[in-house]
């Protein structure tokens, strides 16, 4: 048995009850109770690690991009579409600019279940493209924040997959910082960030293996870049644009003062990064063999550029999403 809560209203919720948010303020749930384990459904998680040396310092690549759908979103939607059938429900829908869209229709179509996948109409062609192919109902909008909007409305009717707010989601995000437990100890943890269910799912499992002196930098588009009036900035690099980050989209993460706390608590912050530094990290990374979309990149801009200002120490840099969407 389970149950949904609201830790700002402290509202507490049926048992077995799905909600996609808190009623009451919008925000974020968690869950008590007992929990299904994680499952594995299409092989999803277990992502190898390829070390590399960079001006005496190692660095491990988290390659995330070789889950099922090539992206780290798998992991979240995995589970939180698993429990989606467990209820009951037949149909989904999700609000996304490509990743979380891809991995919705991905796995609700191996669990025996229709998807509405609402998206930007500037999203990756690439991406948008192998939604259908994989059987999702695709609905295009405006903006990212009206894809949300529409997923908001649908969710009325249907299972909404909610990867800023359901702590389904994030359970199945935690097993990212359990695979990564051994190797943080010392090191920085190195991500982009949007919705941040990735940076909360990795604390999470980090802390859940007992881990210790980690410290996580997260990666902001320049033109998308929320928490950088709550944490400690490391700087700008790349310019002021940062159109091909086009996976850094949230403009209002719902979980945006739980992301901060967390890179506070462990001593971290983030690093902007825009175009000029984006391209070239991409195309850095695809000669050394990673074959990342260009909002997976930049984190080795982000992490060149702490070299450069004495700031890095060893570090794991987590690839999230394949290049080859852009094809």
């Amino acid at each position: 048995m389970w149950r949904f809560y609201c830790p700002s209203c402290g509202i507490e919720y049926p048992e077995n009850k799905y909600i996609p948010f808190c009623e009451k303020c919008g925000g974020g749930l968690e869950v008590g109770g007992e929990l299904p384990e994680r499952r594995k459904i299409l092989g999803e998680g277990g992502t190898p690690t390829v070390t590399e040396v960079y001006k005496g310092f190692e660095i491990n690549f988290k390659l995330e991009y070789l889950n099922p759908s090539g992206s780290f979103k798998d992991r979240g939607c995995s589970y939180a579409l698993y429990m989606a059938k467990e209820i009951g429900y037949k149909t989904s829908v999700v609000d996304s600019s490509g990743n979380t869209g891809l991995a919705t229709a991905l796995y609700s179509s191996r669990l025996g279940m229709e998807s509405y996948i609402v998206v930007p109409k500037y999203a990756s062609e690439s991406k948008k493209s192998l939604i259908k192919k994989v059987g999702g109902i695709l609905i295009e909008t405006e903006t990212r924040e009206g894809a949300y909007e529409k997923a908001v409305e649908l969710s009325k009717k249907y299972y909404y997959v909610a990867h800023q707010t359901n702590p389904f989601f994030l359970h199945g995000m935690m097993s990212i910082g359990i695979e990564l437990s051994d190797m943080a100890e010392g090191r920085d943890v190195i991500i982009p960030v949007s919705s941040g269910s990735l940076l909360l799912g990795l604390y999470r499992g980090l802390m859940e293996a007992g881990s210790k002196d980690f410290r996580i930098i997260g990666v902001q588009a320049v033109e998308r870049a929320p928490l950088k009036d709550y944490v400690k900035v490391f700087g700008v690099v790349g310019g002021e644009s940062s159109r091909y980050a086009d996976a850094l989209l949230v403009k209002n993460p719902r979980r945006l003062r739980e992301i901060a706390s967390v890179l506070k608590e462990v001593d971290g912050g983030i690093v902007l990064v825009g175009d000029n530094a984006i391209l070239d990290a991409s195309e850095e990374l695809h000669r050394m063999g990673f074959i990342v979309e260009p909002s997976s990149s930049v984190v080795w801009a982000a992490f060149k550029f702490l070299v450069e200002k004495d700031e890095a120490r060893d570090s794991i840099l987590v690839l999230t999403g394949s290049g080859l969407k852009y094809l």
